[in-house]
């Protein structure tokens, strides 16, 4: 078991900890985690009732928003569990968790390069996509040394993409009825 160093003013675990040695993948898994619980609550209407329709059960109007709502999001879907789970058993130190994450995180991603590519920017989805699926194969592989910078690029190209083919619907500002 592992012990805090000593000294005045010092603590940290030997070594430095995880989170300061991938400053970016550690900000972008919870970005996108975020996001994803967020379209999952969008998805059932945040438990609420309301006397319109939600957004969530409006038809999609856009290839974009159709590519999100389809097939492609959620083969993108069990890509992030898969960061999350890698991400959770990095952070416990567990290195048989993570690979065993890594290894589906790879396996997940060349399912998502398989089906269908956004209406926008597929290149950029396409290189994100395989950076990321590079790094569950390192981490796989018990390389997990370049993986964290794979996996930032990686992310931030698939998120890059995701807000470019399903841009916000502009704000409707509707006047009192009166």
């Amino acid at each position: 078991m592992e012990q805090w160093a000593t000294g005045p003013g010092t603590r940290q675990w030997p070594g430095g900890s995880w989170v300061r040695r991938n400053k970016v993948l550690a900000t972008l898994i919870p970005v996108l985690l975020a996001a994803l619980v967020a379209g999952v609550v969008a998805g059932v209407g945040g438990g609420k009732t309301a006397s319109r329709p939600s957004a969530a059960a409006l038809p999609a109007v856009t290839k974009g928003a159709k590519w999100v709502t389809g097939p492609a999001g959620q083969l993108l879907a069990a890509v992030n569990v898969d960061l999350g789970k890698l991400s959770a058993a990095q952070r416990a130190r567990q290195s048989g968790a993570a690979k065993s994450a890594g290894a589906q995180l790879a396996a997940d991603v060349r399912t998502a390069l398989g089906g269908p590519m956004p209406p926008v920017d597929a290149a950029i989805y396409r290189a994100g996509l395989n950076d990321v699926g590079k790094a569950g194969t390192q981490i796989s592989s018990g390389n997990p040394g370049p993986a964290g910078a794979l996996l930032a690029t990686g992310n931030g190209d698939i998120t890059e993409v995701t807000a470019a083919a399903n841009p916000p619907a502009p704000v409707q500002v509707s006047e009192p009825q009166g």
